[in-house]
């Protein structure tokens, strides 16, 4: 797998924008599992396992350079919805997306970014999203955005993010294969930002705290997804780890992902901007 540190760089690019300071960085497939089914992911993406078989509308943000920065999600066969800071100071001409496949490197669906369309009023503190838009068409099957999901409903998390906690996860937390977690919409005061708390109206926190497994750096912009009798509904996009209040008395700790907990943008409540943009009546 090509490496994660613009990944990382972005993730922390975005914690940086939030007052935080860091150091220096070193045909489509059928989508897996027929939906209503038994079978679950290990709560073990960090403690997730490797997905069986491609997920058609999942998307890797890749530049030349440094290889898979962010996770995505193909809403129309020319459309992606991500995180806003995934894209934030990049040029379209230098991303590449690939859909629908299991690895960063091979399958799916090869395209280039044709334009970026950032939430006007979004951050990476707030209403984190942007829509990508693709130079042709790809074949892969898209996901439809669900409605609002309460406290408690089951989720399942995908992405290529480091598989371990740490600021940067070298290369023995770089998974070769697409990552999947199965988690659960947790009450919004479980998830802590100090520097960029969550908005209860707008994002949905989630992740495992008993396990400490969860969305972590390289996940970005990756889906949270519910299962439906009628296949996958899009939740959300992976917008920030949890930044916890520090000891004075100790040495800064930089977020690390160890709580298993992350704040994803509710993409839900973005529905009609989403289509404004997309139909082109925005």
């Amino acid at each position: 797998m090509r490496h994660l540190r613009s990944a990382l760089i972005a993730s922390l690019a975005a914690l940086l924008c939030l007052g935080l300071s860091a150091p220096a960085a070193s045909a489509a497939p059928a989508d897996p599992g027929p939906p209503g089914s038994g079978g679950t992911v290990s709560p073990m993406i960090i403690g997730g396992s490797d997905a069986p078989a491609p997920y058609s509308f999942m998307v890797s943000l890749q530049t030349a350079r440094d290889g898979h920065f962010c996770g995505g999600s193909l809403l129309t066969a020319d459309w992606v919805v991500t995180a806003q800071h995934c894209v934030s100071g990049k040029s379209p001409e230098d991303v590449e997306l690939r859909v629908g496949s299991l690895r960063l490197d091979s399958g799916g669906s090869a395209r280039r970014a044709e334009r970026f369309v950032p939430h006007p009023e979004g951050s990476p503190a707030r209403f984190d999203l942007a829509l990508v838009r693709l130079d042709q068409p790809v074949p892969n099957a898209p996901v439809r955005l669900d409605v609002r999901q309460p406290v408690g409903a089951s989720v399942r998390l995908l992405g290529w993010g480091c598989t371990q906690p740490g600021v940067f996860c070298g290369d023995e937390g770089r998974p070769e294969v697409l990552q999947q977690l199965d988690s659960a919409v947790r009450q919004p005061a479980a998830c802590v930002n100090i520097s960029a708390p969550i908005d209860p109206n707008s994002e949905v926190c989630t992740g495992n705290p008993d396990t400490a497994t969860g969305p972590c750096f390289g996940d970005s912009g990756g889906p949270m997804l519910r299962r439906t009798v009628r296949g996958w509904r899009l939740i959300g996009a992976f917008s920030r780890v949890e930044v916890l209040e520090q000891d004075p008395s100790e040495p800064p700790r930089l977020p690390d992902c160890r709580t298993g907990k992350g704040i994803y943008t509710d993409l839900t409540v973005h529905a009609t901007w989403i289509d404004s943009v997309i139909t082109g009546s925005g």
